[in-house]
């Protein structure tokens, strides 16, 4: 690694920096936090294959390499070697956990990676390749960044989870039995809303097996509703409010006309999975032979015990957030209250200061000196002023802020979790404060 030079001509500073360690010093305060997250992933997960770093060897009589295309996971790479060289750049909390990284890395560490050489001179050309990449779309020369639909279809295509992957489903279904796209339209969220609901799967008599939707009906009877549901969401005839809850997902359903959900009389002998209805490979029950064994109704989805629910759309990118998250989707609440009520309470601050830190809405420093409720505060005007979440859920986080919240969620309520040896969380106001918060969160994490 010691051969490997930063840019100090690196677009992500300012000015071009005089020496090696003055550029190290100016990319780990410009990326702060993040420089501690990328030192996590690649702790985890090591360096991703399929990202080679781009150099150009210099002039010099023992030839070193000029990092164009790789600097941050550059720099993460020698502080992970070496933290002493970004400790002045750094919060002392911060440090502290490179440090920590550090030592387990040692166990483990990268020693080489894999680059694109550029000799001296082919300079302009090596510039261009990453201008490419960090140049934004370019009416397609660039890197294309999906939207939040083709992302969804990625995951549902190569083996993702949970209910992310509903809407997916329900596209790529219509668009094959009927070759309408839904790429533009942007309605796969609210899909998911949709699908998520168990009781509007009920209704529309779809389960979930092994993370696939399956249809208790033909595809021309459940193309139907899931028809009905995709045009309303195109022409906006529905939107967030009308669907914000599950109440508000199965009232919904409740007003679709007869002629617009699966007639009772074809359901199949058995249920078949919606990625293999267009196939055609299933018979209405009615057509079975007799003393064929009726197929059981799939039970009923327990009450959850966890302190989240397990299908909420957030999938956090820094590994220790995303561990938090998962474990708050396992965590029996009725067993181990206290418990979960901090680790409800980090999960809430590292999701406000990701945001806080991602969209740049205050210093690293100011961050460290600000309450909680106040950030909050500023996570949720922005998302509203973005149009990220609609004015109803704004209003309740708003609340949930200034501690004036009737129900569950309150900051003092977080507070006090971990804070008033008085004050013992009960599982139900876990799970309630959690509903009421999820759709905030989905929109933090999105």
């Amino acid at each position: 690694m010691s051969e490997l030079l930063l840019d100090r001509k690196n677009a992500r500073l300012g000015e071009e920096q005089e020496t090696q360690q003055a550029t190290i010093n100016a990319l780990a305060t410009q990326q702060g936090r993040r420089l501690v997250r990328l030192a996590e992933s690649i702790v985890a997960k090591k360096l991703d294959p399929a990202q080679l770093f781009s150099v150009v060897r210099t002039t010099d009589k023992k030839p070193r390499y000029i990092v164009l295309e790789g600097n941050r996971r550059t720099l993460a790479l020698k502080a992970l070697e070496t933290p002493t060289i970004v400790q002045a750049a750094m919060a002392a909390s911060d440090f502290k956990k490179l440090l920590t990284l550090s030592e387990k890395f040692q166990k483990d560490p990268i020693e080489s990676v894999y680059c694109v050489l550029y000799e001296p001179g082919e300079e302009p050309t090596a510039t261009d390749f990453v201008m490419g990449r960090h140049g934004g779309a370019q009416d397609g020369v660039g890197l294309v960044e999906w939207d939040s639909d083709e992302k969804d279809r990625f995951r549902a295509r190569h083996g993702g989870s949970s209910v992310r992957n509903y809407s997916g489903q329900v596209i790529d279904f219509l668009a094959e039995i009927d070759g309408v796209s839904d790429s533009k339209t942007k309605i796969a969220t609210n899909v998911g809303r949709l699908m998520g609901s168990v009781g509007v799967r009920e209704a529309l008599g779809l389960t979930v097996v092994n993370k696939q939707l399956v249809s208790s009906y033909p595809k021309d009877e459940i193309a139907k509703a899931l028809r009905k549901i995709a045009g309303d969401l195109r022409s906006k005839r529905i939107t967030v409010p009308d669907i914000y809850d599950d109440k508000l997902r199965q009232k919904y359903i409740a007003t679709f006309s007869v002629d617009e959900m699966p007639n009772p009389a074809t359901k199949l002998a058995a249920p078949v999975a919606l990625t293999d209805l267009p196939k055609g490979n299933a018979a209405p029950a009615a057509a079975a032979t007799k003393g064929t064994p009726a197929t059981k109704k799939p039970k009923k989805k327990p009450q959850r015990v966890a302190v989240a629910a397990s299908d909420a759309k957030i999938n956090p990118s820094a590994p220790r957030t995303n561990d938090v998250y998962q474990e708050l989707v396992t965590l029996d609440a009725d067993r181990y209250p206290n418990s979960a009520s901090v680790l409800f309470r980090v999960f809430v601050e590292l999701s406000v200061d990701e945001y806080v830190s991602k969209h740049e809405l205050m210093s690293y420093d100011a961050g460290l000196n600000t309450p909680l409720a106040k950030r909050l505060k500023e996570v949720n005007d922005h998302l509203f002023k973005a149009g990220a979440i609609p004015k109803g859920l704004h209003s309740v986080v708003q609340l949930v802020a200034n501690n004036k919240h009737g129900l569950a969620a309150s900051m003092v309520t977080f507070n006090q979790y971990v804070h008033n040896s008085y004050a013992f969380p009960k599982p139900s106001e876990l799970r309630t404060t959690w509903d009421e918060l999820q759709p905030f969160l989905e929109a933090v994490w999105k």
